[in-house]
């Protein structure tokens, strides 16, 4: 067999793989698309959670202020995951939906709550304050 035989099967084979690609490609990135929409949806309603309950004072208020710090100024406030621990599941998932909306958000997190940089300055003294 010449080597001219062969090239429409080559050629034949190496659209159908550009073609595979190009489909898992559009698939990735329609999932992707469909996934930050969920989170902006999601995440709205669980950051106004976590920061509902670190408003308050109860064992898990300061475990969601300590959360919310980490994503405000991660680099004063590193995130300790022990703290997920401490909170019940629906803390948990709304602390991770928060953590992975954060890191695909078009603003700082602060920025969707009214008056968000005023909140995360008040939680970061009342943990100033507080010991560890």
């Amino acid at each position: 067999m010449s080597t001219e035989s062969r090239m429409p099967a080559v050629t034949q084979r190496l659209n159908e793989r550009s073609r595979q690609a190009l489909e898992t490609h559009f698939a990735e990135e329609t999932y992707v698309e469909e996934r930050l929409a969920d989170l902006h949806e999601s995440g709205q309603s669980a950051l106004e959670n976590l920061v509902q309950v670190a408003n308050r004072d109860t064992g898990q208020s300061r475990h969601c202020r300590r959360i919310l710090l980490a994503i405000y100024n991660g680099d004063e406030w590193p995130l300790e995951l022990h703290r997920l621990r401490c909170l019940d599941r629906d803390l948990q998932r709304a602390a991770l939906t928060v953590i992975e909306w954060s890191a695909y958000a078009s603003h700082e997190l602060h920025e969707f709550l009214d008056d968000g940089d005023r909140v995360m300055q008040r939680f970061w003294k009342t943990e100033q304050g507080g010991a560890s």
